[in-house]
């Protein structure tokens, strides 16, 4: 149930999931329209069924996967806050107005996080939202500087904006500030602008400097995104064997005695057979042409034949060096 390529049941479910919350997110759109389909007490009563169906799937993915890291995945988080307008809904009595007829703090907050919440729900879908996340997490490692630099034009230029511009025109280094981001991004409101000389001149530096600054950024992100998609087979594989792992239980520190377990001629390395009875032994939901590609993941020289190390440093890199140490001898104690 936890992943779609479990059983049979749980690819139907999550094919059948996809338009359920789309229709969802619709409802809960055409609630606030000039005509909507279905007003009061119904509405929000389909409203409170749609959200005890989310609170049932909850509930069901929490038993189908006893870990205690269950709230640390961001997919889980986001379908327990999606079931939270239930307990507002019911607290209201299935009213999504107040009692003189207008859109209070409840109802804004039911309106404007609901559909939202719903359409977030989705990414669990979308395997490619990790390969995105992952480009972003390498990219970040430059972008700190980057960014701080970034923050430095931007002070600059609005300190200077706010000291040659007359006062009637930029009363606040605030006013400065959102000139001076308004211009880096190229977005220019027309709320506020420049009108003296000195003012449209720092303006137009800015503006030069910030499009070949930007260039910068987006180059990083984009070369990271590039590299992620040319081995995006690689990462998803990794990513879905490491979270199938933690889900059924085991650890970096399981694998070594599985291995030894699973090594019937003592080799220290497992063949495909004898790799495919350890899969099936474990119980992670891989079948077929799932575990010889797995399989084929971690044999990198083609050599036929795996072994744990190989296993651990691929999928649990940062455990890697508490097992074995750093050295190529036998497995610490």
């Amino acid at each position: 149930f936890e992943d779609d390529e479990s059983s049979f049941c749980a690819r139907i479910y999550a094919k059948s999931m996809l338009p359920f919350v789309l229709m969802t997110a619709a409802v809960s759109f055409a609630e606030v329209s000039e005509r909507p389909l279905i007003e009061g007490a119904v509405e929000q009563a389909l409203q409170v069924a749609i959200e005890c169906i989310f609170l049932i799937e909850f509930i069901a993915r929490a038993l189908a996967m006893p870990c205690r890291t269950f709230l640390l995945d961001v997919y889980n988080v986001i379908d327990f806050l999606s079931v939270l307008p239930l307990a507002l809904r019911l607290q209201r009595g299935l009213s999504l107005f107040s009692s003189d007829g207008t859109c209070d703090m409840g109802c804004s907050v039911l309106v404007g996080t609901v559909p939202i919440l719903r359409l977030v729900r989705l990414l669990r879908r979308f395997q490619n939202f990790q390969l995105l996340l992952k480009a972003y997490f390498l990219a970040f490692e430059a972008l700190p500087v980057i960014l701080f630099i970034w923050a430095i034009l931007c002070l600059a230029a609005a300190s200077a904006l706010y000291i040659v511009e007359p006062r009637g025109n930029v009363p606040t280094w605030v006013t400065a500030m959102w000139i001076s981001v308004g211009s880096m991004t190229t977005l220019g409101y027309g709320s506020a602008f420049p009108v003296s000389y000195a003012g449209q001149t720092v303006i137009m530096v800015l503006v030069i400097a910030s499009i070949l600054y930007t260039a910068i950024p987006l180059g990083i992100i984009g070369g990271a995104f590039s590299e992620v998609w040319h081995d995006r087979d690689h990462i998803l594989l990794t990513q879905r064997t490491r979270k199938r792992l933690k889900q059924a239980g085991y650890t970096a520190r399981d694998i070594p005695f599985l291995f030894q377990i699973f090594d019937e001629n003592s080799d220290g390395n497992l063949d495909i057979e004898e790799f495919k009875r350890m899969v099936e032994f474990m119980k992670v939901g891989f079948h077929g042409h799932r575990v010889v590609e797995l399989f084929e993941l971690f044999d990198e020289d083609g050599g036929g034949t795996i072994d744990d190390r190989e296993f651990v440093k691929a999928l649990f890199p940062e455990s890697h060096y508490e097992i074995y140490g750093g050295g190529g001898g036998e497995e610490a104690e």
